[in-house]
C-alpha cells in the first residue's frame, strides 16, 4: 500500500491475464460458457459475443486481483482462441462412440 503523511491509501487489484478455447460454431453465433480461472479459481460464466475472433480479448470487471486497502479488485482478460474444426469433430466421435458404449452397458 501507498502511504502519504502517514495515510495508506486503496490501491486498484492487478489486472490478470487468461485465455479459453471455445468451439468454432459458438465464436460465430455467440453464447454462454463456463469457465474456470486457473489464476483465481473462480468458476464463471462467460458471455461469448457473436462473430468473435481468434486473439480477440473479452474484459470481466472486476474479476482480477484483489484489491489493497479497500481498492477495487483489478479486471480479467480472457483472450479468444478458437478449436480447429478438426479437433472439433474428434472430440464429437468421441463423446458419440462414449454415450453408444454407455447405452450398450445399460
Amino acid at each position: 500500500m501507498k502511504k502519504i503523511w502517514g495515510v495508506e491509501l486503496p490501491e486498484r487489484g492487478k489486472d490478470l491475464q487468461d485465455a479459453i478455447t471455445i468451439p468454432p460454431a459458438l465464436a460465430q453465433t455467440g453464447g454462454k460458457i463456463q469457465y474456470s480461472c486457473r489464476l483465481n479459481a473462480k468458476e464463471l460464466v462467460v458471455t461469448i459475443p457473436p462473430g468473435i475472433k481468434a486473439g480477440q480479448r473479452i474484459r470481466l470487471k472486476g474479476m482480477g486481483g484483489k484489491g489493497k486497502g479497500g481498492g477495487e479488485p483489478g479486471d480479467l482478460y480472457v483472450q479468444i482462441r478458437i478449436r480447429s474444426p478438426i479437433f472439433q469433430k474428434i472430440r464429437d466421435v468421441i463423446k458419440r462412440l462414449g454415450s453408444t458404449d454407455v447405452k450398450r452397458r445399460i
